[in-house]
């Protein structure tokens, strides 16, 4: 393995979602990291080169800033440019030999499984850092992705301990039935960065203040997580709550 430290892949593992916004990207990240995320992949299949770099660069600089570390999603020359934590490869992308040799063997270079314990021998035998398997749930962000099972990750154990990260569909609701399985992080997308409800401040709060209770870190950290997204996105009505302004609901 050439990354000096697997037990950085655990935990929550947060993949931005697909914006045109810079200004927005950038503003929801950062409230990620204020929740306590510690990994980031960058991953955007819906703008131009320019602004991937653009936005790329910007992310850079706010998890330098805050000490998070940054994965590029299928751009390995992106990642050399901006120096990055590392890259993250999928079936279509480069192979992790060539990325091994443009970036170096420091770096960390994760790999799409999928649903295939094939691709998974072939990422350890070439010495990946980390493997993914996924989609375990529907998902919007990849409607037609293959559906991976539990029984993968205990047949993967037979063979690879490099670190393990559950990628697809993965809720609040059944993020807990992943974690009795034996993997190492947790990757969400639209869990982590979508929320509109008011009502949803008090639900989360109360459901954190419960984790708190539990021995589960990954729990506790992403309800953490959900807590203050929560927070801030509603953070106009918290403000008008304060001042006694906020709409009364009419019954």
């Amino acid at each position: 393995m050439a990354m000096q430290d697997p037990a950085i892949i655990r935990g929550l593992y947060a993949i931005t979602p697909d914006r045109t916004d810079d200004d927005l990207l950038i503003s929801q990240v950062e409230q990620v990291i204020n929740g306590g995320v510690k990994l980031i992949q960058y991953r955007a299949k819906t703008i131009g080169k320019n602004q991937r770099k653009i936005q790329a660069s910007a992310l850079k600089e706010l998890c330098d800033k805050r000490n998070v570390r940054l994965i590029i999603n299928d751009d390995i020359e992106l990642s050399m440019h901006l120096d990055t934590f590392g890259v993250h490869l999928g079936k279509d992308d480069d192979t992790i030999n060539k990325a091994r040799k443009i970036l170096g063997p420091k770096k960390c270079i994760g790999v799409s499984c999928y649903n295939s314990i094939d691709r998974a021998k072939e990422a350890h035998k070439e010495r990946a850092d980390y493997i993914a398997f996924g989609a375990f749930y529907p998902t919007s962000t990849k409607s037609h992705a293959p559906r991976a099972s539990a029984e993968l990750i205990a047949q993967a154990r037979t063979f690879c301990k490099l670190p393990i990260v559950a990628i697809g569909g993965i809720t609040l609701e059944n993020i807990p039935s992943l974690l009795e399985k034996d993997i190492n992080a947790v990757a969400l997308i639209s869990s982590i960065f979508k929320y509109s409800s008011l009502a949803s401040m008090v639900g989360s709060l109360i459901v954190f203040a419960y984790s708190i209770n539990l021995d589960n870190a990954i729990l506790s950290v992403f309800l953490f997580v959900t807590f203050v997204i929560i927070l801030y996105t509603h953070r106009e009505n918290i403000v008008r709550l304060k001042d006694s302004k906020e709409t009364k609901i009419k019954l």
